[in-house]
């Protein structure tokens, strides 16, 4: 079962903007261009005009990490938040591909939604901790743990995922 929706073409906000993580707030940092990304083009994109200018780039979803790693001082935000479907979800075995910027909270929504009126329904084995609105593609880049300490962290539960 296959997920489409209409995508938004991305942003580039005008230069410079001031960002900051959305917990502690101890990292406002000032970028040079902040890009949202709708496609895997528009990352793409976004990197080889970063490689062209010399200008360092980062990437966010949520905005959640927390001690400043997120953010490169003048350089390239590359938000992707905009990169937030279901791609493909697999009734018989569970598994869903979804893109790096999808929340938790809408990747539930679809997760209940693809499965709605089926007598088998599947769950998420762990969530991360008390924050709701972290991306995927950020969990996974750090790697995070559940709320059950017996469970290990999140990688334990990937297949597979792209790396660009």
């Amino acid at each position: 079962m296959s997920v489409d929706a209409t995508r938004i073409r991305p942003v580039s906000v005008p230069s410079p903007i001031r960002v900051n993580d959305v917990h502690s707030k101890l990292n406002a940092v000032t970028v040079r261009d902040h890009r949202v990304a709708a496609s895997i083009s528009d990352v793409v994109a976004a990197l080889e005009h970063a490689r062209r200018e010399g200008v360092p780039i980062s990437t966010c979803g949520g905005r959640h990490a927390m001690g400043g790693q997120q953010f490169v001082t003048d350089g390239c935000l590359l938000d992707m938040s905009g990169l937030d479907r279901v791609l493909n979800f697999d009734p018989a075995s569970g598994l869903i591909e979804v893109e790096a910027g999808i929340r938790w909270p809408k990747l539930m929504r679809d997760y209940l939604e693809l499965q709605a009126g089926h007598s088998r329904q599947w769950g998420i084995r762990q969530k991360q901790t008390g924050a709701d609105r972290l991306s995927i593609g950020g969990a996974l880049a750090a790697n995070i743990h559940g709320r059950v300490l017996d469970n290990k962290p999140i990688i334990e539960d990937i297949v597979s995922f792209r790396l660009l």
